[in-house]
């Protein structure tokens, strides 16, 4: 098969629309070619010419100059953490303003909202995205309340954003959808939070009731000789809860300085619980073992009901 005849240079090295390659004198023959992408309708991209993480701002490009990411896609842009079940969504939600029209194209999730001027930003790469802010409202629709306080802390660790900026954004809101989980999060908030899923427990963990856990905080020995660091610390009750990601069982340096650590902890008179991705996944049984721990070691306190628990651990419009 011969090969491709070249592109003219202006759509050689970058995402282009077939409206504009034919406006250039590129036939429809050539813009069907093989070394030509096509992940959006009305859009090519030079094989190898596009990182996955440059393929919301690809679906920009047909459509439209008021169109802008939205949703997930945004949060995404944003740098803020989405669970799986959105991370791997290969769609883009793109919105554009009201009273527009949704977009409808292949690869595309289309939505209308109503923004102000402020809400949709540029960003370096000049796309259009909406504002850090208002993303993490928008994003009360499709999280549990954990999950959005894990966009939340990295968002606020980022500097990008302040505690006030999110507040302020929740009042402004015009769309009321979400407005229970973003009233629920926004106390919950945390910068010093290292870690997603360590934001999911800490959330998990004030939601049910417990005390309100020290963050990351520095452990010393009587002699003042630093300990460790711990991710959440019930300091009245000794108690000490670690999240314990997949490299600290695949990693074995890792595994061992945990180990260490660990015994240095309960040397001191502390109790270390670690908490996985599948306690997460049953927080019921989860909450019990922590109840457990804090009743031995002195809480009187008691769990909220479950029902209400579970409410803030829906999927909205599961």
């Amino acid at each position: 098969m011969p090969h491709p005849r070249p592109l003219p240079a202006p759509f050689v090295d970058r995402p282009f629309t077939v409206a504009a390659a034919r406006s250039a004198g590129v036939d429809a023959d050539r813009l069907r070619r093989r070394d030509l992408a096509s992940p959006f309708s009305g859009v090519r991209v030079p094989n190898g010419a596009l990182p996955a993480a440059k393929l919301a701002a690809v679906a920009l490009l047909a459509c439209g100059p008021t169109a802008f990411l939205c949703g997930g896609s945004a949060a995404a842009w944003h740098g803020m953490p989405l669970p799986p079940r959105l991370a791997r969504r290969t769609a883009v939600e793109v919105a554009v303003p009201a009273p527009g029209r949704a977009i409808r194209r292949r690869g595309i999730i289309g939505r209308v909202l109503d923004v102000t001027p402020a809400e949709v930003v540029a960003s370096r790469d000049s796309v259009r995205v909406t504002s850090p802010a208002r993303t993490w409202c928008d994003l009360a629709v499709q999280l549990t309340v954990p999950e959005l306080v894990a966009a939340g802390d990295r968002l606020l660790r980022s500097g990008r954003v302040s505690l006030g900026d999110l507040r302020s954004a929740a009042d402004a809101r015009r769309d009321r959808r979400g407005m229970v989980a973003i009233r629920s999060a926004l106390p919950l908030l945390d910068p010093r939070s290292l870690s997603p899923k360590e934001s999911e427990l800490r959330a998990l963990v004030v939601l049910a009731g417990f005390p309100v856990p020290g963050v990351n905080v520095d452990v010393h020995a009587p002699t003042g000789e630093f300990v460790a660091m711990v991710d959440l610390f019930f300091e009245e009750f000794g108690e000490i809860l670690e999240y314990q990601g997949d490299h600290h069982r695949t990693d074995r340096r890792q595994w061992r300085r945990d180990r260490t650590r660990e015994a240095e902890l309960e040397a001191l008179g502390y109790h270390v619980m670690e908490v996985t991705d599948d306690d997460l996944a049953n927080p019921e049984a989860l909450l019990s073992r922590i109840a457990r721990n804090l009743v031995r070691r002195g809480w009187r306190g008691e769990l909220r009901p479950l029902d209400e628990i579970r409410r803030h651990l829906r999927i909205p419009g599961a």
